[in-house]
């Protein structure tokens, strides 16, 4: 994963949380937003994930590391498909998951 370079004031001013959350955005574009929206922005195949507004509200980060590693583990009906990413993106996309409250 790129490690984003910040300014000191902005490192300041970010928390680490903060941080991944933006990481998180990069990889949400990436590999998500195809089947999801936020904020009424969706892929083409949005209707498949659904909108994931307010997400960070229902659910912890515990919870979604989980649900990540094994949808079916905690949605038996799930259709999130098995991504491979390294445990830096995963922590990343759960941090921005987070932010949506």
């Amino acid at each position: 994963m790129k490690v984003r370079a910040l300014t000191l004031a902005a490192a300041l001013v970010i928390p680490a949380a903060a941080a991944w959350a933006v990481d998180g955005t990069a990889l949400y574009e990436k590999k998500c937003k195809t089947c999801h929206s936020i904020g009424g922005v969706a892929g083409p195949m949005a209707k498949t994930g659904g909108a994931l507004d307010g997400v960070g509200a229902k659910r912890d980060a515990t919870w979604l590391r989980e649900y990540f590693k094994d949808p079916k583990s905690k949605i038996p009906e799930s259709k999130f498909p098995k991504l491979t990413l390294s445990d830096e993106e995963w922590e990343a996309l759960v941090a921005y998951m987070l932010t949506l409250k």
